[in-house]
């Protein structure tokens, strides 16, 4: 069983399946074509994470395969009016954050034909298709109308524009935001932002200088109790082996009370 907290303060429960039934009704909705006839001795059965509404009616999906270090993404849709709520980027980090979590994988993919601004803010890019090896390029999925972007894992120097993160845990004072909650950054120069939301919190935004190794930065938001609150702090980057970064605040302790961690880790 998938959980996140997150997604579950949105009104959404999640299912994992390897059944493409269930989805036909939200691809027709989203005017999108099921993927079918995936070579399985290549790329395995295709899993399908959906999320459900606590009526019962499907409000997104993703479906993924995997062949060794790379994963196709495929029949991405989320309903029609469930869009503006954010479960689309809380799914799709949520996939993400799973198949990494469960073994390393050098590069993602997908074909899109109207969304490429929103999987560059989960630093993909676009793929010529001259670059795809022929086990690629075979891929059902890749043959869809758009084009097909990449997201790859390399361990180098690099900013934080076009990065998401998602939130591991955050055992801090006064903690607000549900683990599984969403960061997109954009970095111009050494100001880095990101908005944010969750749980209690309606709104939130967070500012910082990012110098390469840490974030100094500030915050706001205003929750559902109608408080305003704030407060700043100093955020380091480490790299984990498989690329991915995480952005860790360890607070100090002032006595013999744990202050808490807060830990970000890249999609």
């Amino acid at each position: 069983m998938v959980t996140n907290e997150h997604i579950a303060t949105m009104g959404y429960r999640l299912e994992l399946s390897g059944e493409l039934e269930p989805i036909q009704p939200l691809l027709v909705a989203c005017g999108l074509r099921p993927v079918e006839g995936v070579d399985e001795q290549i790329w395995g059965q295709s899993h399908y994470l959906q999320a459900y509404t606590m009526a019962g009616g499907i409000a997104a999906s993703v479906a993924w395969n995997r062949a060794n270090g790379s994963v196709v993404l495929h029949s991405l849709a989320v309903a029609p009016t469930s869009r503006g709520s954010g479960i689309g980027a809380s799914l799709l980090s949520t996939v993400m954050g799973l198949i990494m979590d469960e073994a390393a994988v050098e590069v993602f993919y997908l074909r899109t034909e109207g969304a490429r601004r929103f999987f560059a803010s989960f630093g993909f890019e676009v793929e010529e298709a001259s670059a795809l090896d022929e086990q690629h390029v075979q891929h059902p999925a890749l043959f869809e109308p758009g084009v097909t972007m990449a997201r790859r894992y390399a361990i180098k120097h690099r900013g934080l524009d076009q990065c998401a993160f998602r939130l591991v845990h955050n055992t801090t004072k006064d903690a607000t935001l549900p683990p599984g909650s969403v960061f997109l950054f954009q970095q111009s120069g050494p100001v880095l932002e990101s908005n944010f939301r969750g749980g209690a919190v309606l709104r939130g935004h967070l500012i910082g200088a990012f110098d390469g190794s840490a974030l100094r930065f500030l915050w706001h938001h205003y929750t559902r109790e109608g408080a305003l609150k704030s407060g700043d702090g100093q955020i380091f980057v480490s790299s984990l082996a498989d690329g991915r970064r995480e952005l860790r605040e360890k607070l100090a302790a002032g006595s013999n009370d744990d202050p808490g961690e807060l830990l970000l880790r890249e999609i």
